[in-house]
């Protein structure tokens, strides 16, 4: 995948291009499907690889000072205990006491000032699928060891192979 215009926009500054390139890659990434339609479902999120996953964050963490990336979105994230409504509101992408959805454009912040977390924007006005399969993706388990397997699933493992003791 060719990276070039969204290293451009970022290196330029330009946040409103780099986010819409970020759009059109996970759409040209998520394959054939989505290129028809124009939009990525949740359940091909799955089928982008971690390199390309990882490249795309990396870039918006270097143009950004470390604030703005699918990585530190999951952080973000994980901190707010996975509620949306908090997150949203953490990174900016809700307004007012009723925490009402931005409108898409206008009225999202597109410069180094926005929130940490901001960017890059992720459609969730019909529902949060497609950015919790985008922040779950393998490509930020940091916990993750030489087999691919998490701390939890080492756990889980582990207790499932522990004998068994009788219940009376």
């Amino acid at each position: 995948m060719d990276y070039t215009l969204l290293r451009q926009h970022l290196a330029e500054g330009d946040f409103r291009k780099a986010d819409d390139e970020t759009r059109a890659l996970l759409i040209r990434l998520a394959g054939e499907g989505s290129i028809k339609r124009n939009w990525v479902y949740f359940s091909e999120v799955k089928f982008i690889s971690v390199k390309d996953m990882t490249t795309m964050d990396t870039l918006w963490k270097t143009a950004s000072g470390g604030k703005f990336g699918y990585s530190v979105q999951k952080e973000l994230w994980v901190f707010n205990f996975k509620r949306w409504g908090k997150f949203f509101k953490q990174i900016d992408w809700v307004q007012g006491e009723n925490n009402i959805y931005r409108k898409w454009p206008a009225e999202f912040d597109y410069t180094i000032d926005a929130p940490k977390g901001h960017m890059p924007l992720t459609n969730a006005l019909r529902g949060t699928q497609l950015f919790e399969a985008v922040l779950m993706h393998p490509a930020w388990d940091k916990n993750k060891d030489k087999k691919g397997m998490t701390i939890e699933e080492r756990s889980a493992a582990a207790a499932a192979n522990t004998l068994k003791w009788p219940s009376f």
